[in-house]
């Protein structure tokens, strides 16, 4: 898979954040080399998070992500500043923008003692002296957010082409005295930059390169499983619900990494199995299924062989594995009535042999044996908060498309309820008996 190609859920997640008319905008044209959102001197000119994947080195695969700003009004302005607010789940790296000018007023204004803060946010004590940084209250509330979410941010004095000299000289002096006092502070740099003459623009890029390790430290789908010449059957049913003329992204997933550790991997469907078995046998190392397909593999192969599914290794993958695990306890203690959220992570056109509006739901409900009620999303589309509480577990896909921070947003909304949570691998292997079996190797 060429960098071209990398999904967007295993790219580092790049957002730009600040007020209307901030340069946002610019900047992210700027660094992506395209004008790609629209920009304009109307206030809320972006109206809807925009999107643009690239590479980025040292630091690789990114998808750079504009919002609208924060500090939208009225009750669209609310719409969007709500949207502003989700891209938090998905981001790795955050970019706080604040106009320069804006950035010498705080500094000007606000009281400069500590003690004195008021509505501003204190940063840092430079020197030991009384000198100290203020942002503006929705800045400072967007800081405090990246710090609650442990997200590395960056602040950028923007429109830096708008200062005069001496207003020039004032900032890169702090910023000067805050380089040499970097330690214990919440940005990993603060920069000065110009969308009208790029300044600023390759610095930003630079600064990323210590966090390259985002990337270079992600767990490999078959981590600890596949060694060289080792054979590995992925058996990938076609029915109506399977994408036309193409596989889904972990059957991919699963192909790439197994060549990537020399391995050998072999692409079948569940009636072509038994010729496998019957020329390879106990040569085959693991055989990973799709989940819907549980029942029909684990009959077919021998009890000593390994067996698991995509969307099992998706969640070892992603890193909630063990909370998922946990969750399935939950499906044998459903009553009637109670409420399953089923979550997908990708849209798409729902087919009539749907795994997630109906294999799943039919296989809960004979599980059980009680009626049951179900809630769904797909794509970014995420249970409101106000909801989730009504629900007994949530069930999630693979996650294949979204990125490991938005996944562990996501379960985290509901475990910091104490709500259940797991996935459809897990719990169609639960269902069918065979739960143990396929996280054995794991």
């Amino acid at each position: 898979m060429s960098l071209q190609d990398t999904p967007q859920g295993e790219r580092i997640h790049i957002a730009f954040f600040g007020r209307r008319n901030a340069g946002k905008s610019s900047f992210f044209n700027a660094i992506a080399g395209q004008k790609l959102s629209l920009t304009s001197e109307t206030l809320g000119t972006t109206t809807d998070p925009v999107r643009k994947s690239m590479e980025i080195l040292p630091l690789g695969p990114v998808l750079l992500i504009d919002t609208p700003g924060f500090d939208d009004e009225g009750e669209l302005g609310s719409m969007r500043v709500e949207r502003t607010k989700e891209v938090l789940r998905e981001t790795d790296i955050a970019l706080l923008f604040l106009p320069a000018k804006d950035f010498l007023s705080a500094k000007d204004v606000l009281p400069a003692r500590k003690e004195e803060q008021g509505e501003g946010f204190f940063l840092l004590d430079i020197e030991g002296q009384e000198e100290v940084l203020f942002l503006p209250e929705k800045e400072a509330s967007y800081l405090r957010l990246f710090q609650e979410n442990k997200i590395p941010a960056f602040l950028l004095l923007s429109q830096a082409d708008k200062l005069s000299l001496e207003e020039r000289g004032r900032i890169e002096e702090w910023i000067e005295k805050w380089i040499s006092r970097k330690k214990d502070t919440p940005f990993q740099g603060i920069f000065l930059v110009s969308s009208e003459t790029k300044e600023g623009v390759e610095a930003v890029k630079n600064a990323f390169a210590p966090l390259a390790s985002l990337q270079e430290e992600k767990k490999r789908l078959f981590h600890g499983l596949v060694e060289p010449g080792d054979f590995v059957v992925l058996v990938t049913p076609i029915d109506e619900s399977a994408p036309k003329g193409r596989l889904i992204l972990p059957q991919q997933m699963a192909i790439r990494d197994i060549l990537d550790y020399n391995g050998i991997p072999l692409v079948c469907q569940v009636e072509e199995l038994p010729r496998i078995l019957e020329n390879l046998g106990e040569k085959i190392k693991l055989v990973v299924t799709d989940s819907q397909a549980f029942s029909k593999v684990n009959q077919t192969l021998p009890k000593t062989m390994p067996l698991t599914s995509f969307s099992i290794l998706m969640a070892r993958y992603k890193g909630f594995l063990s909370y998922a695990l946990e969750g399935c306890a939950t499906l044998s203690t459903l009553e009637d009535g109670d409420r399953v959220y089923i979550a997908e992570g990708c849209s798409h056109h729902r087919q009539c042999g749907d795994i997630g509006t109906v294999k799943l739901p039919r296989m809960l409900e004979k599980y059980s044996g009680k009626k049951l009620q179900f809630v769904y999303s797909e794509g970014k589309g995420f249970l409101p908060e106000e909801e989730q509480e009504r629900v007994k577990i949530m069930i999630h896909c693979g996650a294949c498309m979204l990125s490991e921070k938005e996944v562990e947003s996501r379960y985290q909304d509901f475990l910091r309820k104490k709500i259940p949570i797991c996935n459809y691998g897990l719990a169609m292997a639960k269902m069918t008996g065979i739960l143990e079996r396929s996280i054995e190797m794991l």
